[in-house]
């Protein structure tokens, strides 16, 4: 199956608001029960049994509604890791679940090859289901990016392209309801990464100590070591 780069409507807002928030919705269901939370849990897992127990500041991108930031600073709390989360998105529309009470997190609109951040800001950059809207140079450059702001390491948890993972989000009515999900879901497996191609731009990204591994269900986490 080859890469195929396309725009998602999500991205540009292409529906009305409830469509939108239906899109949002799936997004969340889809991360909650297929590798969002599970995958990026492990990949934290990795990072503080490399890096130790310390409190870490972390930058979620592309963090949609940040509805999975703020279940992760609570299942990450359950387990004895501490981090304060930051949420960025590109629309500050979709940011609706960043100030949920008793959260931690600050919410930022800004896009991605301007972030309004120093050079080391947080010691954990994250991104989920993002790093696949990204082709060649552009792809490049964010992980340059990512690196670039990030003082300890930075999270990568993405779709593994493959022709299972297209025909199963093409059925997935229970997880992709919503018009805009039923769009977006196959354009994301079809221009996402498999995992030689992902470690071939980390490669060339100047990036030498990280860690690479497909995760359930068809996912890929990286983690790019300062």
């Amino acid at each position: 199956m080859r890469r195929q780069p396309s725009q998602e409507w999500l991205d540009d807002d292409r529906g009305t608001p409830a469509e939108i928030a239906a899109s949002l919705d799936d997004l969340w269901r889809i991360n909650r029960w297929l590798g969002g939370v599970s995958g990026t849990l492990l990949l934290f897992e990795r990072f503080f049994a490399r890096a130790g127990p310390h409190a870490v500041r972390v930058l979620d991108i592309g963090a949609g509604d940040a509805r999975l930031a703020a279940f992760l600073e609570r299942k990450m709390k359950d387990r004895k890791m501490e981090a304060q989360f930051t949420v960025l998105d590109r629309r500050i529309a979709h940011l609706s679940h960043a100030s949920a009470p008793g959260m931690s997190r600050w919410a930022v609109a800004a896009d991605t090859f301007a972030l309004p951040f120093a050079e080391a800001t947080f010691d954990v950059v994250m991104c989920n289901l993002f790093l696949h809207h990204f082709s060649d140079g552009a792809a490049i450059r964010l992980l340059k990016a990512l690196m670039a702001i990030a003082r300890e390491a930075v999270l990568i948890n993405d779709l593994e392209r493959s022709a299972i993972a297209y025909f199963f989000i093409r059925t997935a009515w229970p997880l992709a309801r919503g018009r805009i999900t039923k769009h977006d879901g196959p354009a994301s497996v079809r221009q996402a990464y498999t995992l030689q191609e992902l470690r071939a731009l980390v490669e060339e990204a100047g990036c030498h100590d990280y860690e690479l591994e497909s995760l359930w269900p068809y996912r890929l986490g990286l983690i790019l070591w300062k």
